[in-house]
Order: C-alpha cells, then sequence, then structure tokens
C-alpha cells in the first residue's frame, strides 16, 4: 500500500538501486520532524513526506541533469542545505565524491544536522563531512570546491544573493556551481503542492494559499521574488567580483522532459501533478507547449548553473 500523494517506487536495475542505508532512527526523525511540519503546509501524510524526502533515488535523477555540465566522478562537492544527508551520502558512495555538506537547520530541519550525522555514520562515512553552518556564511577558504550545489534550498535563506555570493568565492576556478530552486513565475507551489499564477509581489502567495484554507505563514517566509528574472540579475551582479558564464537556467532540460513521458524527482509530485503532465503530454504536439513556457519564462524547476572562469 502507498500513502497519500505517494506511487509505487519504479523497478531499478540492480546497478541502480540506491546504495544509501536509512536508519530507522533518521526515518522517525525525518517523519516527525521534516514530515509533520510539511504535513501541516501540504496537507498530506507526514509518512509520505519523509519518506520522499529520504529518497536516495531521487539523487541519480539530480546527478544526470547536473553532469549535463560536469563529471561528478572524484570532485570535491559541497552542497547548501544538505538537508538528512541522503543526497551528498548516495554521492560519495556512488560516484566517489569528496562530499561536503553544510545544513543550519531552518523550519522543518531543526534535527536536520543530527540526523545526517547519524545516516553518515550508518554507512560508514565520516559524519564531520557534514556541518552546522549557513550558506551566507560558508566555513571554508576560497576556491575549495570542485562544484558547489542545492536542492530547493534558496527560497528559504536569509540572504539568497548572500548566498550565490559565496558559492562562487568557495568555488575553484574552472568550477561549477548548480542549484536547483522553485520558479515563483510557474504554475506550481511545491510546498503547498497547489497550482499557482505567476506570482510578481511578494504579499501574492499567502493571499493565494489562503484561498485553499492553508496558513499562510509559511508563504511569509519563502523567497518568491526567485526566477528567471531574477536569476539573470544576480549573475550578472556576480560579475562585479567573479568571472563567471551562466550556462542555464534549466529551459533545455525542461523542454526535454516535456517532450516523452515526464519523469518527477517525487512520488508527491507526481501524486498531485500526474494527470495533468499527462494531459499536456498528448497536446504537447512537436512541443509547443514546452517552448511556449519556457518563452514566458514558467518552467519548473529553475537549474540555475554556472561556471567559475
Amino acid at each position: 500500500m502507498t500513502g497519500p500523494g505517494e506511487r509505487p517506487s519504479p523497478v531499478l536495475h540492480a546497478e541502480d538501486a540506491p546504495m544509501v542505508t536509512i536508519p530507522d532512527e533518521v526515518a522517525r526523525i525525518a517523519t516527525d520532524h521534516l514530515g509533520a511540519f510539511f504535513e501541516a503546509v501540504s496537507g498530506l501524510d507526514k509518512r509520505a513526506l519523509a519518506a520522499d524526502f529520504l529518497d536516495a533515488t531521487k539523487s541519480q535523477k539530480r546527478a544526470r541533469i547536473l553532469e549535463r555540465y560536469v563529471t561528478l566522478r572524484s570532485k570535491k562537492v559541497l552542497e547548501v542545505g544538505s538537508g538528512f544527508g541522503t543526497n551528498l551520502a548516495e554521492w560519495i558512495k556512488r560516484f566517489g565524491i569528496d562530499g561536503y555538506g553544510v545544513e543550519p537547520g531552518n523550519v522543518g530541519f531543526d534535527s536536520a544536522v543530527h540526523a545526517s550525522r547519524l545516516l553518515f555514520e550508518a554507512n560508514g562515512l565520516d559524519p564531520g563531512r557534514i556541518t552546522n553552518a549557513s550558506g551566507e556564511a560558508l566555513p571554508f577558504d576560497d576556491e575549495s570546491f570542485d562544484v558547489v550545489y542545492s536542492a530547493n534550498v534558496l527560497e528559504h535563506t536569509g540572504d539568497p544573493e548572500l548566498v550565490v555570493s559565496e558559492s562562487l568565492r568557495v568555488l575553484r576556478r574552472g568550477g561549477m556551481f548548480h542549484m536547483e530552486m522553485p520558479n515563483f513565475l510557474s504554475y506550481f507551489e511545491g510546498h503547498y503542492m497547489i497550482l499557482q499564477p505567476p506570482l510578481v509581489w511578494k504579499w501574492m502567495l499567502p493571499i493565494w494559499v489562503r484561498l485553499f484554507g492553508r496558513d499562510p505563514g509559511f508563504a511569509r517566509t519563502l523567497n518568491t521574488q526567485i526566477n528567471p528574472n531574477w536569476c539573470r540579475a544576480v549573475a550578472g551582479r556576480m560579475r562585479r567580483n567573479y568571472d563567471v558564464t551562466m550556462l542555464s537556467l534549466g529551459e533545455e532540460a525542461f523542454v526535454d522532459r516535456l517532450s516523452r513521458q515526464f519523469e518527477f524527482e517525487t512520488a508527491i509530485v507526481a501524486g498531485t501533478l500526474g494527470r495533468v503532465m499527462s494531459a499536456v503530454r498528448i497536446l504537447n504536439v512537436r512541443n509547443w507547449i514546452g517552448r511556449s513556457i519556457v518563452g514566458l519564462r514558467g518552467h519548473y524547476p529553475i537549474y540555475f548553473t554556472m561556471r567559475k572562469n
């Protein structure tokens, strides 16, 4: 049986199966903290939310996107907002990266540092690779990493532009900056699991979620200014201090995904949008829908990717 919003796990080949073991204590912490918090936000079952968040198969999908730009194997990687450590541990074991994570513990993630260290210990990895720190003040020397990565973190930070700047500071020349984030000009709000209109002012999201009977408190904490226009502007300002080339905001990945059977990153989102995307695929002759959405800058998610020259 699957929980609310879940889909059965796909059949995996042996070589694709997750290499990371999730200890029962970590699963419990994820359910009682992250799951319980976002259950109130999204209206979905806390166990399904926790299981989705800890699902290591997502790490392979993320790696495929990142490896459009850089090979992961043997690279020194920093994950900003490493959460419960699942993604970082999977990449260390699967790709042999020299991986480190920073996690400040934020709303829904108050036990993340402790849980991620438990997960690392259970998988024979050094828990000291996880540091309790924020993306706005990375505790590393300049030019320390080949790749700086994050997924669904920037919208929760106190100063997202400072996080980008700090990430570029610790990135080596020739290194890759790659951050996945929601696009608030898009059609979907992934925290509340609801369709939304494009957001052009911060006050819009709290009002919108209230129409669905949801508590707007969490919506007020999100950096809803994040969209392709914001990313381009930030990249321009970063060039004042760093020689960077912006490679992508994820448009080509989005168009590619819409041209075939749409592959969702999480089972939770698949449960919410699966039928909608099936209908889109039928109507999407020659991918006109995908190209139109990109033209309107509404693709989801954003993969903000820059190379430091």
